[in-house]
């Protein structure tokens, strides 16, 4: 037994000592292996973090030449940093901004919200900093102590705001349904995107992304590491086929035939035109060169005058170039010739008798104006002199839903392919809830239930200059990165075209030809125009009884080598004839332009 108990004893000894050990070998690990790891733990214990984005510059709109339109411009915003960094008091801070008068004077009650939020992190107190407010700062040393931190983005500008504002667009703040979409794109909630224009059709291309910077502070001493996670990278430059020198030319052209009209014209004959829209695009490739929509507006104000904006005379901020919807007036006649040569109705040799009135009918006898013209009226003759016995009796034999179809494939009441929302418009057809045989006459020279936007008429205009081919329009050519690589380009598309090629529409281009000369503001034009007038009625009338009327063209040039065509409208401008000094400025442009380039 005794034995027995000397070697518990010993088991328990020997056992005490490989715990004790035990014990011992993992107080040395602990205290001297391990020893910065635990520091580490204790450590970022007392540590938090957080992130603060680098905002990325959004990448600048310029014409087809180079000419910025629009820009980032870099601005300052103010933020406070919680909690106050080593050598500064957050109170001291605090009273430095009030004097500075930075922040607002709720900036405690905004502090304390974000505090119960937050353990650490910067609150935003002020943004868009003057250059003044931004050297008092550093003059108070906030910035150098890290007190507060000055960020840096960008702002969005515009060197020529008046000049294509309803082309170009801005950018805003995301709304809810835009959030849903793009978060997974890595924005976050308070982010700016294009909202309207080409800034939201090439918002993918033109914003850049945004960069991170971790902060990590101390909770004790406010200490503050820094690192750069996610480098900021620049969005893409945006070139247009936009030319902003005729765009200026063309909204001055404008501008100058209106006011013509307002002080020279008698009543009923121009002096109330009030707005005005045009288009010239580029019929080789259907880029859009000029775009101006009458009256307008200036970007670098738009947000300040918003509401002043809105009730203005005139509607500044619609965009009439793509949402405007006006009866073409005789401008549709081409059309009608173009669907009936086609059809066989008619042969450029074929005649209609026009007698001042359109007899067919025995209770609907509408009237010719016959201006130049009576007697046996061929195609030709008809489109120079626009006949409108002419077309009545064409299009009547043709039918509505005939020449309908085939201005739809020319581009009228048709999607002409802009990036930009545009209104459909719309044709005459005879499943219309007010068709009757007379509207039939009525289309046949534009009005009707016929309406259509000035995009569509430059369109329409470009498809007839390349012999019923119709392109696809756009405002944009391609997107260049940082070292002015394309990183996209605009691939030309037919979207549609028109039988008959040169067998048809060589006869329709000469006598739009020949309307050309019997305008003064065209016949001593520097290049020689293919045009058609419209002047359609307005429901309007004067004490008289006579309608207003729009002023209405469409054209093209050179009238043998088209290279440019172009729709003006001119609201109660008094008739299609007084559009042609635009028309005239367009190819004293483009002329100019040639011989230069």
């Amino acid at each position: 037994m005794k034995k027995n108990g000397k070697r518990r004893v010993w088991v328990l000894l020997v056992l005490c000592a490989v715990v004790f050990a035990v014990f011992l070998a993992r107080l040395v690990w602990m205290q001297f292996i391990m020893a910065d790891h635990y520091a580490e733990k204790v450590r970022e214990a007392g540590q938090t973090s957080y992130s603060v984005t680098l905002p990325a510059a959004r990448g600048d709109i310029t014409d087809r030449n180079g000419t910025v339109l629009a820009r980032d411009t870099t601005v300052y915003d103010l933020a406070l940093c919680v909690p106050a960094p080593p050598g500064t008091d957050l109170q001291q801070t605090l009273k430095t901004l009030e004097q500075l008068n930075l922040g607002g004077k709720d900036v405690e009650t905004q502090l304390a919200a974000f505090c119960s939020a937050v353990s650490a992190g910067e609150l935003t107190i002020a943004r868009n900093l003057t250059g003044e407010e931004r050297q008092a700062l550093l003059d108070a040393g906030l910035p150098q102590s890290g007190a507060v931190r000055l960020t840096a983005r960008g702002s969005r500008s515009w060197p020529q705001g008046d000049l294509a504002p309803h082309l170009l667009g801005g950018t805003g703040p995301m709304n809810e349904t835009q959030w849903q979409t793009l978060r997974d794109q890595g924005l976050s909630m308070d982010a700016e995107i294009g909202q309207w224009g080409v800034e939201s059709a090439y918002d993918g291309l033109l914003r850049g992304r945004d960069g991170t910077l971790k902060v990590t502070a101390d909770r004790s001493t406010g200490a503050r590491e820094q690192t750069v996670t996610q480098t900021p990278q620049a969005g893409n430059t945006l070139v247009l086929t936009l030319d902003a020198d005729l765009q200026r030319t063309l909204r001055q052209a404008l501008e100058a035939q209106m006011e013509v009209l307002r002080t020279t014209r008698p009543a009923g004959k121009g002096r109330e035109v009030r707005a005005a829209a045009a288009v010239v695009v580029d019929v080789r490739t259907g880029g859009i060169v000029a775009a101006v929509s009458l009256p307008g507006y200036d970007l670098s104000g738009w947000r300040q005058n918003y509401a002043a904006l809105t009730h203005a005379d005139g509607s500044p901020l619609v965009d009439r170039t793509l949402t405007g919807l006006y009866a073409p007036g005789s401008a549709f006649k081409p059309a009608v010739a173009a669907s009936a040569l086609a059809a066989g109705v008619i042969t450029p040799d074929s005649t209609v008798p026009c007698t001042g009135r359109y007899l067919y009918y025995s209770g609907y006898q509408p009237r010719c104006l016959q201006l130049g013209h009576s007697g046996t009226v061929n195609l030709l003759t008809a489109l120079r002199h626009s006949c409108n016995i002419y077309f009545y009796d064409v299009g009547r034999r043709l039918g509505v839903d005939n020449f309908s179809a085939t201005a739809q494939l020319l581009g009228l009441g048709a999607s002409t392919g802009v990036e930009l929302p545009e209104a459909q418009g719309q044709l005459t057809w005879s499943t219309d809830e007010n068709f009757q045989s007379g509207l039939t006459l009525m289309a046949a020279i534009g009005q009707g239930n016929t309406a259509v936007t000035p995009v569509q008429l430059a369109a329409y205009a470009c498809t007839l200059a390349r012999n019923g081919s119709r392109p696809a329009l756009h405002f944009a050519e391609t997107a260049l990165d940082g070292s002015g690589n394309p990183v996209w380009q605009w691939q030309n598309t037919e979207l549609a075209c028109a039988p008959g090629g040169e067998t048809v529409f060589g006869p329709i281009r000469e006598g739009m030809k020949q309307m050309a000369q019997t305008l003064s503001a065209l016949r001593e034009s520097p290049l020689p125009l293919a045009c058609k007038t419209g002047s359609p009625q307005l429901p309007a009338t004067l004490a008289n009884g006579d309608h207003y009327t729009n002023s209405v063209l469409i054209g093209y040039g050179p009238a043998d080598d088209p290279q440019f065509a172009a729709a003006i409208v001119l609201e109660y401008g008094g008739g299609g004839s007084n559009a042609a000094p635009v028309m005239r400025a367009v190819a004293e442009w483009w002329n100019a332009a040639k011989m230069q380039g």
